[in-house]
């Protein structure tokens, strides 16, 4: 599997909770999985597929993100749980969407991307610091 899409990027996208990063970097396995069928022309139904895997994977990551910062004094939980359920909403509609068309589009992997990495360097790291502080 290559690299192409997306890469792990441990200075800039670490949270320091190796329960979470390891988890984020699940999250780039599927979507560079993905993106590796995708650019090698698969069925739409091997593509359905990992869609559906990528959509399973975010909910439980998110689910897992909440539980553990929900055992920090994280004053921005509530907003965090907020963007997570636009991403779900925004992801499933891309999801919808390739269902009905067959068509996976350069904006949605561009979604993906763009999701990803502001929302780890923008919001998740808020909670690594959080975790980090408690820790000490």
């Amino acid at each position: 599997m290559s690299d192409n899409f997306f890469k792990w990027d441990q200075e800039r996208l670490t949270t320091h909770v190796d329960a979470m990063d390891n988890e984020h970097k699940k999250l780039i396995d599927i979507m560079n999985r993905l993106y590796d069928r995708y650019e090698a022309k698969a069925t739409k139904p091997e593509l359905q597929s990992i869609v559906r895997e990528l959509a399973s994977w975010t909910i439980t990551h998110f689910e897992h993100e909440e539980k553990f910062f929900d055992t920090l004094d994280y004053s921005q939980a509530s907003v965090h749980k907020k963007i997570h359920k636009d991403l779900i909403e925004r992801l499933k509609s891309h999801a919808a969407e390739f269902d009905k068309t067959g068509v996976l589009t350069p904006a949605f992997f561009q979604f993906l991307k763009t999701w990803l990495t502001a929302h780890i360097m923008g919001i998740d790291t808020k909670y690594g610091v959080i975790a980090a502080q408690k820790s000490a």
